[in-house]
């Protein structure tokens, strides 16, 4: 896993990247320590590739670890993220989701598309809505199953 920091004041924005496995806790511990002032501090995972069982554990004690006294936000959620927060719930911690990658299908064409959703322009417990085929204009379908890909709007 890597990692780019942006500090702006107390304000800290951290870009993570690559596979997020069990080598992810010795970076995690440095963005830890390099967090200590910050009063808020925002996560894009838009470059993670994959996380493993042992990189959610990994993860999961470090946003233990920072949570207290401190505004948590993640933006640019890969599905990988999604689906972690989904089925553990501790891997989003107290987080709030600023937006999300959304993977789109055409059913006639089965043209792919990869949607950014701005969490802020969805009312509380609401799904997206789907875009439309820019060839066929047909309604696009989620890669994955909704009820379950967008459970973490529901909670």
């Amino acid at each position: 896993m890597d990692f780019k920091m942006e500090k702006d004041g107390t304000k800290v924005k951290v870009t993570l990247g690559g596979v997020i496995n069990e080598d992810a806790e010795i970076p995690l511990q440095k963005i830890a320590g390099d967090l200590a002032a910050s009063t808020s501090a925002t996560f894009n995972f838009a470059q993670v590739k994959s996380i493993n069982s042992l990189g959610v554990r990994a993860f999961v004690t470090f946003l233990r670890s920072i949570e207290d006294g401190r505004d948590i936000g993640f933006e640019e959620c890969v599905p990988d993220v999604i689906m972690q927060m989904n089925m553990i719930p501790s891997f989003k911690g107290k987080a709030l989701i600023k937006s999300f990658y959304v993977n789109y299908v055409s059913p006639v064409t089965e043209k792919t598309q990869r949607i950014l959703v701005e969490t802020g322009s969805l009312p509380p417990k609401t799904m997206p809505t789907p875009p439309n085929c820019p060839d066929s204009g047909d309604p696009m379908e989620t890669e994955e199953l909704e009820e379950e890909y967008f459970a973490f709007l529901m909670r």
